[in-house]
């Protein structure tokens, strides 16, 4: 249920799930960066990581939605780019006749 406060402002009665959980997700974040980003694998770290994996509920399922999708961008982007190098070939022929 929502309502209006005296500012005109609407105020939920229900507050965030991730709230709880912020500190956790910035831990996660933090240790994804470091650990993937500097390849820094320490037992200790990925320990931790795999934890916060298991209690914010992460699946694999969810990190290859990521992975596919990332892949997908970076092959689209890649036919652009041979794209672009057939139509300036083309252009350079067009310039030689």
């Amino acid at each position: 249920m929502a309502s209006v406060n005296e500012f005109g402002e609407i105020v939920r009665d229900a507050e965030p799930q991730r709230v709880d959980n912020d500190a956790l997700w910035r831990e996660y974040h933090k240790l994804e960066y470091e650990i993937f980003s500097h390849n820094d694998k320490s037992p200790e770290k990925l320990t931790r990581f795999h934890e916060l994996e298991r209690q914010l509920g992460i699946s694999e399922q969810k990190k290859n939605a990521f992975i596919n999708a990332k892949n997908k961008l970076r092959a689209s982007a890649q036919q652009t780019a041979s794209l672009s190098q057939i139509l300036s070939m083309g252009i350079g022929q067009q310039q030689n006749d």
